[in-house]
Parts: structure tokens; sequence; C-alpha cells
């Protein structure tokens, strides 16, 4: 990334140590601190920025699905704050590294161009009680920038966005308009949509109505994504940085008139629909019968992803609570919507051509810094695509330099401000601190709900990958939980382990790690395929707990949710062709060779457990806990000749698996050879299928 600048290094001495409170809304009422920077007063209207993806409207939880007596937990022992209270926090400077050879210049971010402001919030409404309240916000004429006009301090605190503390702080001069506007800019004016496409083969970056032009995309994908942008607030024009309104995008030829009706009706829901003399909400017009449920539903969806719903009427963005108090939409609606969206997806994924919500798309994007856009990767390479076997994607590009970097490492180097690493990062991961009471003591980890990650915070200490220092700093409030997961991340290399089982399932269409059991509760796997796959897991040597890699007996397994008593009661067996049968009146542990000799197991039984070790590294000796060679068992008289040949011979291998991919049947030796080994725990993946999502 030598082509990339970081933030020069004069920064330091721009940022001053004083914490200022940030501007207090929505339904939390979390308090963050930040350093804030010693801004320009004078505010350009023309600033260009955007806007962080909000989190996507299909991340989920684990639920009560969960290892041991795992539930979301203050890591009270080690006085470590909760995520929430540091994920806008500590902003302070930190020490730059010494650059030896002179970078080109990289935009700055640190103005109200910022891409991603601080999101803090109180949702107590402020109500002017008193004549002397009344006569300040009458006499208070300091404006700000909406979207598409100027927007009064009392408008923003009647919107329920400013409280009166931080107005006052305005009046006094204590806090400038720009910090102000840096801090809203999510509700404000920032362009928030998705401005255009980064092309991975030429790493360019281009726009919709030019994707069409050149044949890349469809013209209607591309009017889907034109639409997004104007029910949100602009069309962005990706090489200018500018935002215009659809007549002016027209005029300027930034997207094609055949689409100029089209854009117009979804500018709407940002100008507001006239009715009876008054501006209407999206909301607002569909229960006026102004618009179609199918179209409100639509356009609603996309407010809710890039920032909050449109009121039309003072040109801002509103937290959903807050549009619901306010009455630009219903609790019932919202849920309704959450649901409508659970199942229609009204957004082309250009590189799958499957329907997609617009969050997700969101998620994928990338930020690039010649523009401060998000862009939405194109190609074969799936760059920002998660996977099991790349530990993090990339996020961060320069279409000026044509470099391209994970999120992670642009903070660490300086290419992006703080605020912007840590906003980007939720919307890739929802870490959360956790704990685990199942053994005797309490243990702490850090889970990504997202992913399926987990870190134990106590190996972590005792395998060295973070010390006493970093962790002091998160219970100190100098790094965040986000920081303390990277730098866990970054510093977890774990090779693939050739002689792993199927550990679980990987969903492309979650982009998560899962376990055999959920697969098949999410009709990803077939019962009998989930069987046999946990019946190797448990004759190799244990169940495995995809997030952690580690190991259970079958009875803990099912205790922790990993199978259910059906197939627990199925496979209580196949943990003895790893521990060993018993002789009876015998406290001997008996091979599983030598318990088919005894005929303490069935026949085909007994070989399918031998076919399964031999293909995860090697027959087991029940005595030793050691896995033996096939040639080295022979040898030893673990097994004979007749054995190791059937073992050996693949024609004799039953094909009792369904690939969860491509539905085949397969034998256990092909499944390994299509799984991918996770590089987080080393163990082998074996990929589902993507499901077919149709446009609606």
């Amino acid at each position: 990334m030598a082509n990339l600048e970081p933030i020069k290094s004069h920064r330091k001495t721009e940022i001053t140590s004083k914490r200022i409170e940030m501007l207090s809304y929505g339904k939390e009422r979390l308090k963050h601190h930040t350093k804030c920077l010693a801004a320009k007063e004078a505010y350009d209207e023309s600033s260009k920025s955007i806007q962080d993806v909000v989190a996507s409207c299909t991340g989920r939880t684990e639920g009560n699905s969960c290892i041991g007596d795992i539930v979301g937990a203050r890591l009270s022992t080690m006085n470590i704050p909760h995520g929430t209270e540091l994920s806008s926090q500590n902003m302070s400077s930190r020490p730059h590294a010494k650059m030896s050879e002179k970078l080109p210049k990289a935009p700055n971010l640190n103005n109200n161009n910022t891409i991603f402001p601080a999101q803090t919030g109180d949702s107590r409404p402020i109500k002017m009680s008193t004549s002397e309240d009344e006569a300040f916000l009458s006499n208070n004429t300091l404006e700000l920038q909406g979207l598409r006009r100027r927007v009064t301090v009392k408008e923003l605190i009647e919107a329920d966005l400013l409280n009166k503390n931080v107005a006052e702080q305005l009046d006094k001069g204590t806090k400038t308009v720009s910090q102000v506007q840096m801090s809203l800019g999510k509700y404000l004016n920032q362009a928030n949509s998705i401005a255009g496409l980064y092309l991975e083969s030429s790493k360019q970056k281009i726009s919709f109505n030019e994707a069409v032009k050149e044949g890349i995309i469809e013209s209607s994908v591309a009017l889907e994504f034109l639409e997004a942008q104007a029910a949100t607030g602009f069309i962005v024009d990706t090489l200018s940085h500018g935002k215009y309104s659809v007549q002016e995008a027209v005029d300027k030829g930034l997207v094609a008139t055949e689409f100029k009706e089209a854009l117009l009706q979804a500018e709407k829901a940002v100008t507001g629909y006239s009715y009876n003399g008054k501006t209407l909400s999206v909301f607002q017009a569909m229960e006026n019968k102004l618009v179609t449920r199918h179209v409100g539903t639509r356009l609603l969806e996309v407010q809710m992803a890039t920032g909050g719903i449109v009121d039309p009427e003072r040109s801002v963005r509103l937290p959903l609570e807050t549009a619901c108090k306010q009455g630009h939409l219903s609790h019932e609606v919202a849920r309704t919507l959450n649901k409508t969206l659970g199942k229609a997806r009204g957004f082309e994924n250009p590189n799958t051509k499957q329907g997609v919500h617009y969050a997700e798309l969101m998620k994928l994007c990338v930020v690039d810094l010649a523009g401060s856009h998000l862009l939405l990767p194109f190609g074969t390479r799936r760059i920002s695509t998660p996977s099991p076997d790349t530990p993090s994607t990339i996020s961060v590009v320069d279409t000026n330099t044509k470099s391209e970097i994970t999120l992670y490492d642009a903070f660490l180097k300086y290419y992006i401000e703080k605020q912007i690493y840590l906003e980007r990062s939720e919307v890739q991961s929802q870490w959360r601190e956790t704990t685990d009471k199942s053994e005797g003591g309490t243990r702490y980890f850090l889970t990504d709900v997202n992913s399926g990650r987990m870190f134990s915070i106590d190996d972590a200490l005792t395998q060295g990958k973070i010390s006493q220092v970093d962790l002091n700093k998160y219970r100190d409030g100098r790094i965040t939980m986000t920081e303390l997961a990277d730098m866990l991340t970054s510093r977890s290399t774990v090779a693939p382990n050739p002689n792993s089982p199927i550990a679980g399932i990987w969903d492309p269409n979650e982009c998560r790690r899962i376990s055999v059991l959920k697969a098949m509760h999410q009709n990803l796997l077939d019962r009998l395929t989930a069987t046999r796959l946990l019946e190797a897991q448990a004759c190799t040597g244990g169940i495995i707990n995809p997030p952690t890699g580690k190991r259970y007996s079958v009875s803990d397994a099912l205790q922790y949710e990993l199978m259910d008593t059906e197939i627990a009661a199925s496979i209580q067996k196949s943990q003895h062709a790893y521990s060993g049968f018993l002789q009876p009146g015998s406290q001997l542990a008996l091979s599983t060779y030598e318990a088919l000799r005894r005929n303490l197991v069935g026949r085909d039984l007994g070989h399918r457990f031998l076919e399964l070790q031999h293909l995860t590294g090697g027959l087991v000796d029940p005595n030793l806990q050691t896995r033996i060679s096939l040639e080295d068992a022979r040898r030893n008289g673990l097994v004979d000749d007749q054995t190791a040949r059937r073992l050996q011979d693949e024609k004799m291998h039953a094909r009792n698996l369904v690939c969860p991919k491509t539905k085949e049947k397969i034998s256990y030796k092909e499944a390994l050879a299509r799984a991918v080994f996770d590089c987080h725990t080393g163990m082998r993946f074996l990929e589902a299928a993507v499901r077919s999502n149709t446009l609606k």
C-alpha cells in the first residue's frame, strides 16, 4: 500500500486533548466521547461525503443456541466495558509511523466530508416548556445543511436529533457548526447510498449510467440503484464527487433521459408528496394511498439501510424510533416491513444475478478514498465477500492509485480515521462479549454473531496473542472491542489441519460458519448427511464446535446443542471408535478392529469407523490416543491385510452423503476434497448451496 498516503502527521497537533460531548439522539441513550478536530467554522455546502452502511437487516444473533452457558455478558471480572459503550469512544491521537517515502495526497477525511459521522444518542425529546426556552430558540439563527435545504437548530431539536444542551453550546461557541454538522452528517446531507461500481479487474470505478453504456449491467439494474440514490437524497457523480437533484443530473448527462420520470417519482421520497397543502413522507403517502404498498416498502427499505427515514418537511433523516414517534412510520409497519424484507429481495446483485436486500449490497461495498464513495465491487475476485479461508476482506480502495487494503490495515496505517474504521467494522462484524460457565469457572469470549468466529480472551492471554497491556487498554477504554477483536484476528494465523474431519458448514447466504445441526435445521443438510458428518467427528476425537474448533463428547455436545437426541442415540457407539470399546468383564480398551473381531460392533459400522479414521489421519490406538498410518497399523497387527485393502479401495467407500452444494451423492473422501479450510480454526468446512432468491 505504498501508494496510499496516510492522513498527514500534522493531524497530531490539530487534535485537541479535550473530550467533547457528542450530540444526543436515538433510542439507546448512549453517551460517546470523542476527540474532535479543530474544525473550521465555515461549512462548505457542496461537501461530498458518504455515510456508513447500517447493519444488514439480515444480521442474526445466535439466539438461545449456544455453547455451554454462553450468554451476552459484561466481562466484569476483567472490568472490560461493554462494546456499545466503546463504539465511538477514544478518538485519541496515536503516534504516527515515520514514512520514508513521499506518498500521493490522500483525501482529507477530517473535515465536513467525513465519510461516517459519529453516532450517539439520547431518545428523550426536548420539550420547550418555558418562555426562556422559546426565546432561546427563536433567537437562535444558526443553520446546518440538511438534505435539500438549510435546517435551523430549532428544527433539529424538534426532529429529536439535537438536544438543548448542545444547542446552547453552539450558541456560546463551545461547539462549532462544523463539529455538529459532521456528527449529524448521517442524518443531514451525507450521500449514504451506493455511488457506483468498483471494477475488480481494472480497479477502476464506474457510474451506473456508464456501466449500462459499456454493457456491464442491464439498464433495469442501473435504474434500481439510481432510484435508491434519488430516494435517499441525491444522484451522486463518482467523478466530480457532486451531489445533484434528479433534474440537475439529467441536465448534466449523469443519468439517461429515459430514467427521468421514474427517478423523479423516487425523489419524492426526499422532497415529499404534496397532499391537501401538506408535504408527506413515504409512510404518510402510503397511508393516504398516494403510493402503493409495494413501492412504499421498497423506498422505506432503502431509507432504512442508508441512515434513517426521511422527514421531507424538515429535510433530515430520522432514526426509526424517532420516525415512529413523529408519524413518519408506525411500529406495526416497521414490523411488517421487517417481515416483508425477510422474503422479498427487490434488488439484483450484479455479480450473482440473485435478488438481495439493499442493506446486503451495502455490506459488500468498499470505501473509495478517491472521493469518499461507497462502491459495489463487480467481478470474479469477490474481494469484499467473506469466505472461511480468508480472515479479512478488502474494504478500502483508492481508485486513483489502484490500491486495495483491509479495513484494519487502513486504520493502522492512517489511511482512514478511527471513526470510519469503527463504524464500517460494525457493518462487517457484530462483536459481542460472552461468557462460558460450563467448565467449573468463567471463561470470557469475543464472539462475532455475523461470521460465527469466537475468540477466548483467556486463551489469547495465555498464548501471547494479546498482552496484559492490550487487555488493560481495553479495560480502560483506550481501545474498543472492535480493535481488540481485529487485533486477535490479525494475530491468530492458524495453519490448515490436514487431518480435520468436516467440522461444520459454511453458509454462503449469511457468510457464516454454522454447526452441522444448525445447517440441518436451516434445510442446508438432510438428516442422514448430518448424522454421518457428526458420526465422523465423534469417531475421530469428538463433536466439533465450529466457532472455536473445540471438541466435545456426545453427551456434552447434546447439552451444548451441537446435536439433537435422535442423532446422539444413533452415533453413541462412534465415540468408542476413538476412546476404545470396553470388553465385558475387562477394563481394556479395544481398537475398532479388535472390537470387530470380537463382534462388539457390527461389521458395516466398524468398517465405516475405520474408513473415517483412515481418511482423517490414520487409525486410532485407543490406549495410546494416537493416530497410526494404515501401513504401520498393518505391521503392528491393528488391522489385517484384507481390511487394509478394503480401506484403500475407494470403490468400497460408501456414498452415503448428499453434497449440500450440488446435491450429489458423494463419499466422505469426496466431501473432504470439496471442503475448504477455515482460517480461524484450521478445520474443514463444507460449503452449502446459495439459495435461489428471486426479485419481487
